[in-house]
């Protein structure tokens, strides 16, 4: 195990030293604070494993994960990532269990359901990654946000993927998390499409569907910032998202949210 210490500020640092003096089997690192993409791949660098399996700060593994992972790769060869379910946990002790739905075989069709159909949801401490996938493609460090996106959807255009029913992590909510950082979604903003579906990472016949990630990224912003009070801001990302894909207007949840901004 690898520990990777993110340019913490409080005592975190010592808390792993402490570990260390007392338990083997574990490697810890640190640099200055550069955002999830680098630390994870400064992980990559200081490994050696066949998979990986990436937990942040607030994600938990479960007790059976790792016997989970090894079952599933005795009998798979070649997998490109083990993707299991997760149970999330707010700061009020509300628990909500996830199981990962069936993943289509087709590329295409597996990028629909994580892209665009938002039916197939993953999540990085609840997935094993093999190094191969890493030999071709890393997490992209000028997001600080919404980096595993890209990494998600080149895995799921290019290898093949394992369900694993059960849930392998527990992820747990708050404010603010990195996944809450409004400023950091509204940097990454559109450039996000850019590089998800860059040609190096995503073959030719699927870049029709670039259009329409731009629409539901536009409409995953809008929300994004709703919720955060930046309606102003909010409201221009439905607008693009409109544009990009009219249809988008009969998508009620999002389409209720936008006329209350008004008010």
């Amino acid at each position: 195990m690898l520990v990777v210490d993110d340019g913490s500020t409080d005592d975190s640092a010592n808390i792993v030293r402490g570990i260390l003096s007392k338990q083997k089997g574990f490697r810890f690192v640190q640099h200055k604070n550069s955002g999830p993409a680098a630390t994870r791949n400064r992980g990559i660098d200081k490994t050696q494993g066949r998979y990986l399996i990436f937990l942040d700060a607030d994600d938990e593994m479960m007790p059976q994960a790792l016997e989970h992972y090894r079952c599933a790769l005795d009998s798979n060869e070649i997998i490109g990532m083990l993707a299991g379910g997760h149970i999330s946990k707010t700061p009020l002790g509300d628990k909500k269990e996830s199981t990962m739905p069936a993943i289509p075989k087709s590329a295409e069709a597996r990028l629909k359901a994580y892209l665009l159909d938002k039916s197939l949801a993953l999540s990085n401490g609840a997935v094993a990654i093999s190094r191969e996938v890493f030999d071709a493609y890393r997490y992209p460090e000028q997001f600080r946000a919404s980096e595993g996106i890209s990494m998600f959807a080149f895995i799921l255009a290019n290898f093949e993927v394992l369900r694993i029913k059960e849930p392998l992590a527990v992820i747990y909510k708050h404010n603010d998390s990195l996944r809450h950082n409004v400023t950091d979604a509204s940097a990454a903003g559109l450039l996000v499409v850019d590089e998800v579906f860059g040609l190096a990472r995503i073959p030719a016949q699927f870049q029709h569907l670039k259009i329409k990630f731009m629409a539901q990224r536009s409409l995953s912003l809008f929300r994004t910032l709703f919720i955060a009070g930046n309606v102003k801001e909010a409201r221009t990302f439905y607008h693009r998202a409109v544009r990009f894909n009219p249809l988008v207007i009969f998508r009620a949840s999002y389409f209720i949210q936008y006329l209350r901004s008004w008010f």
